[in-house]
């Protein structure tokens, strides 16, 4: 995948999932559209289980650019640190979002506490993913000055690792 632009991944499937968020419901403005039915719920937990990995396996390999844009040498060490902090990361953001939701779930009704998810996971899909584009950007440019390349070389085509 890292061949692949973990970034595009990453992206993809952090503009997806909170369109999904708003199917689960489904959301008030989808209700006339799409009725709430057993079949829609499985078909979009079905998605969500494709989108949730799209996103996550990329987030390990966008933190490992994080540190080498900074510091431009990983140690090994570091290497585990970050895998630990990744690792830990989902259990703990899983238990927060689950509590979250519950909240504003047991206030509103489904559809709409799905949707009041949804638009909060939107908005700092926008802020992570603007994040991610300053570090790929930097990244790009240590690969340009590392490599030597000339203007008229496709950065896409460089390596991303």
């Amino acid at each position: 995948m890292d061949k692949l632009n973990p970034y595009v991944f990453f992206a993809s499937s952090a503009f997806l999932l909170p369109v999904c968020y708003w199917f689960l419901g489904p959301a008030p403005f989808l209700a006339n559209i799409i009725p709430a039915s057993k079949l829609q719920l499985v078909v979009v937990l079905g998605v969500i289980g494709v989108l949730v990995p799209l996103g996550c396996y990329p987030g390990l390999l966008i933190m490992f650019d994080v540190y080498q844009v900074k510091f431009h040498k990983m140690p090994q060490s570091v290497k585990n640190y970050i895998t630990a902090i990744y690792c830990a990361s989902f259990p703990l953001g899983g238990c927060i979002g689950s509590a979250l939701s519950g909240v504003v779930t047991e206030k509103n009704d489904f559809s709409l506490g799905t949707t009041y998810v949804s638009f909060a996971f939107l908005a700092e899909t926008i802020l992570v993913v603007w994040w991610c584009g300053a570090v790929y950007r930097a990244k790009q440019r240590i690969i340009k000055d590392q490599e030597g390349c000339t203007e008229t070389t496709p950065i896409l085509f460089h390596s991303m690792t």
